[in-house]
């Protein structure tokens, strides 16, 4: 920790309405997809199209934030507000579907570039045996998109038009450039070993891929995200067929959702470090399976789908973020490069579960998409048991 702690905290409280600010730009396509479609005066497909893009940006943060480990965090965390704000202005000023698609693509670029270089900055400066804790408060960012991002933008976008919830992002994402710039330490060269390499991706890929912790985990985000991403795809279209939900309702089940997020990462926050981070994660996969293979015995009545789906998510959430912080010190001399494969590879398994829970829905049911979503969690745990069989630590 610096040796201010006062402006450490403010520094916290500033990053975590940051990663508030990204979230929130790259969620809140998903349920207003139609407003937007309207007003671009496209088909939904359209839109839909972006969504996948935007998804996919997750594959190419390693790119950028890989130099956080030459570089330094804190530039590249700035860089990646820079194109937040560029993506939102130039989305709140020419309301144009190509300029959506730029857009999108940089605000999702850049809290892929983001999440890992900030994640880093904690495993740099927070002793392992606070990981846990620090990374679930700055997570919190996730659930209040959802719980206060999302809302907020719906209102605003009824009240005045699809774009003004852009500008607002892009305001509030200057001033946490410049409280960022006058709050976080600089990089010391003691954080800078890899300045010599002139092909600096390559190599530290190459590097984190031979260790087996680090494989182990990397498949875990991969299955961890293809499962949920298949039944997080269609729960909406499973409330709405099933039980005859309006879309309003289903928002309030959203709103559930990020009420579990919460309580997940609130979880990993005040537990994770007691427990042990890998034994929670153990103990986190094994629950999350259990809920999937349970939704299908849930089907019985709105509030038993409801609360089937606040403990998938509740499960999921505090083992997924969990796991964040293990892989902050699985390489502490490459945490940029390994946390950003840990999202790339993240968003790999969020790209394939997005097809696969369309495409099972569609031929099949809440039971398959139950049993495929079981089965990835459970081939993450096999992953991690190959990845940590022989470690007790850390």
């Amino acid at each position: 920790m610096t040796k201010n702690p006062r402006q450490f905290y403010s520094l916290i409280i500033v990053t975590t309405l940051a990663k508030l600010l990204l979230n929130t730009a790259r969620r809140m396509v998903y349920p207003f997809a139609p407003a937007f479609a309207r007003g671009l005066g496209v088909d939904l497909a359209a839109i839909t199209s972006v969504i996948a893009l935007n998804q996919a940006t997750a594959v190419l943060g390693p790119v950028g934030a890989s130099f956080a480990d030459r570089y330094g965090n804190k530039r590249l965390i700035l860089i990646a507000l820079v194109l937040l704000c560029l993506g939102c202005f130039a989305a709140g000023i020419v309301p144009l579907y190509g300029v959506l698609v730029v857009s999108l693509f940089l605000a999702g670029l850049a809290k892929s570039i983001f999440d890992p270089s900030f994640q880093a900055f904690i495993g740099t400066h927070i002793p392992f045996e606070q990981r846990g804790k620090f990374i679930g408060i700055t997570e919190l960012a996730w659930a209040g998109a959802t719980l206060l991002g999302i809302p907020l933008a719906g209102l605003i976008i009824q009240k005045f038009s699809f774009q003004t919830p852009f500008l607002g992002i892009g305001l509030l994402g200057v001033a946490c450039f410049f409280l960022i710039l006058r709050l976080m330490p600089a990089d010391g060269p003691a954080d800078r070993q890899n300045n010599g390499s002139s092909a600096i991706l390559a190599a530290n890929w190459k590097q984190i891929m031979r260790n087996r912790r680090v494989l182990g985990i990397l498949g875990f985000s991969f299955f961890m995200a293809l499962g949920s991403d298949t039944l997080f795809v269609v729960y909406g279209a499973w409330l709405e067929q099933s039980y005859g939900l309006s879309l309003a309702a289903i928002g309030l089940g959203t709103i559930l959702i990020g009420i579990a997020e919460v309580a997940g990462e609130a979880i990993t926050a005040f537990f994770s470090d007691r427990v042990g981070l890998l034994r929670t994660i153990f103990i986190g996969m094994v629950l999350t399976a259990g809920a999937y293979f349970l939704l299908p015995v849930l089907d019985r009545g709105v509030p038993y789908v409801l609360g089937g789906l606040f403990l998938v998510f509740l499960c999921f959430e505090f083992t997924i973020v969990t796991a964040m912080g293990l892989a902050t010190e699985l390489m502490p001399e490459l945490r940029a490069s390994t946390m950003s494969a840990f999202y790339a590879i993240g968003g790999l398994g969020r790209v394939a579960g997005a097809f696969c829970g369309g495409f099972a829905w569609s031929h099949t049911g809440i039971f398959f998409i139950s049993l495929i979503a079981g089965g990835c969690t459970l081939a993450a745990l096999a992953c991690m048991t190959a990845g940590f069989a022989r470690f007790s630590k850390p």
